[in-house]
């Protein structure tokens, strides 16, 4: 699916979809004698698109007057009255009678998750300010990522690829990728966003507005910057450097020491939540249980139609070839060399199996690199790191930070084990020590996708 011709006049001629239980609701309230204002706006402020809709027929017919577009839904309706809300909001298109492919559906609902999702912390940081026009900037966030929802329901390819790029770590942020992947389209982003803005509403004019006052409207522009970030992040997990970065950010603002502040971000992590659970969402507060460590794999993968990455198609390879030959402990050190070589591209690691007297650990598989002197064996007594290791299923990262104070632990050839930066594990056999792993790492990087894919070894070595 490619971008249509004109796709800036295309979003303009057609709305984006509203989700079937909003639209329902909204056409129930607006069939009655009396429309209640309160109910009506709050079945909108759950759906960006029928919010986004409102918000820029108001605005284009404010603008055609010569004057300000409002910036509120309840100012929008009173201007637009209660028979133009009868007429066209239920002409809205139904988002599931409009994307029927599942993986299209996903990704364009999680996008409208982390729209809400980011509109409830952007409402909590407002509270704690005390700034009483919080109900706009509410709204500015709601609509922060309208150009993704769009993406989502006409190119959801170029919605993949730019979520690719940043769980890759190729690109930093959502908003950046997103950028990227409309340029090889031949579309600029601002283009984009001033060209929507004079037609729907985006933050961008809430931004434009304020501008009389740029203090208050730097302090706008980055409640919903970070609201966005603290809403894409968390699907990674709460406990990664972008996440504790963003939660910093959020304490410098509202100035409150850090745990205040990241009590208040999980609080309303868990009460969207709450929110979303009959919305059948996705909720990133499921990710609070979590440990300290970040997730090494997307949480959506499946959902999203996202093409897995390096260490998610090395655990997948692993997998096919473990299941493709009788499970012994031989063919899944086969299997786990395959995976290293072929999909981690670590072609250096060497293995060494425990000799039948148990005293002694013998090389059986050399991989590093011509020239690299390996002893043929090594003694367990003369080395109480490896000793240790062989106790059990154990698994030590060796680098510069702590070489020096465990190389005292090994005897010369012991030391040549890990002169190198590199991942030591051991495998056991029937709980007696079996096989000893030494990967080299030449990046801190490599050491995530090689714990997974022990992790995943394990999973199968049941010996």
């Amino acid at each position: 699916m490619t971008l249509p011709a004109d796709w800036i006049a295309h979003l303009k001629k057609t709305p984006l979809p509203v989700r079937a239980e909003v639209h329902r609701q909204l056409t129930t309230v607006l069939r009655r004698d009396e429309i209640d204002q309160g109910e009506l706006v709050g079945w909108l402020r759950r759906d960006p698109a029928a919010c986004g809709f409102v918000m820029g027929s108001a605005a284009r017919a404010q603008r055609a007057k010569q004057r300000d577009a409002p910036h509120s839904l309840d100012h929008a309706l009173s201007l637009l009255g209660d028979t133009w809300s009868r007429q066209q909001i239920p002409k809205l298109p139904i988002l599931e009678e409009t994307i029927t492919d599942e993986q299209q559906l996903a990704g364009y609902l999680v996008a409208v998750a982390r729209s809400l999702h980011a509109a409830r912390h952007a409402e909590s940081w407002l509270v704690e300010l005390r700034d009483t026009s919080y109900e706009i900037v509410v709204v500015a966030t709601l609509l922060h990522n309208f150009i993704e929802l769009a993406l989502w329901r006409d190119a959801p390819e170029l919605m993949r690829m730019a979520l690719t790029q940043v769980r890759d770590k190729k690109i930093s942020t959502l908003g950046h990728a997103i950028k990227s992947a409309l340029q090889t389209e031949g579309i600029t982003l601002k283009l984009l966003e001033k060209s929507l803005n004079d037609f729907y509403y985006l933050p961008t004019q809430l931004f434009e507005d304020e501008a009389s006052t740029p203090i208050l409207a730097r302090q706008h522009q980055t409640i919903v910057l970070l609201a966005r970030r603290i809403s894409f992040f968390s699907e990674m997990g709460w406990y990664h450097p972008e996440i504790i970065a963003t939660q910093k950010e959020i304490s410098d603002l509202l100035k409150r020491d850090c745990a205040a502040t990241n009590q208040l971000i999980h609080q309303v992590a868990v009460q969207t939540a709450r929110e979303f659970e009959p919305m059948g969402f996705y909720s990133t507060a499921a990710l609070l249980i979590d440990s300290a460590s970040a997730p090494g794999h997307w949480p959506l993968p499946a959902q999203y139609g996202l093409p897995p990455n390096t260490q998610e198609q090395a655990l997948l390879n692993f997998s096919r070839r473990a299941t493709s030959q009788t499970r012994t402990p031989n063919n899944l050190i086969k299997s786990l060399m395959s995976s290293l070589i072929e999909d981690l591209k670590l072609v250096e690691f060497v293995v060494l199996s425990r000799t039948p007297s148990a005293s002694r650990l013998q090389v059986k598989i050399n991989k590093r690199v011509s020239g690299s002197a390996i002893p043929k064996d090594v003694t367990l007594a003369e080395n109480p790191l490896l000793a240790r290791l062989m106790t059990g299923m154990k698994g030590l990262v060796i680098s510069r930070e702590n070489r020096y104070k465990l190389k005292p632990l090994l005897d010369v050839n012991g030391q040549t084990l890990i002169e190198k930066d590199c991942f030591l594990q051991s495998l056991s056999l029937k709980n007696e020590p079996f096989v000893l792993l030494v990967i080299d790492t030449p990046s801190e990087q490599d050491i995530a996708p090689i714990l997974a894919l022990i992790k995943h070894l394990q999973t199968f070595w049941r010996f």
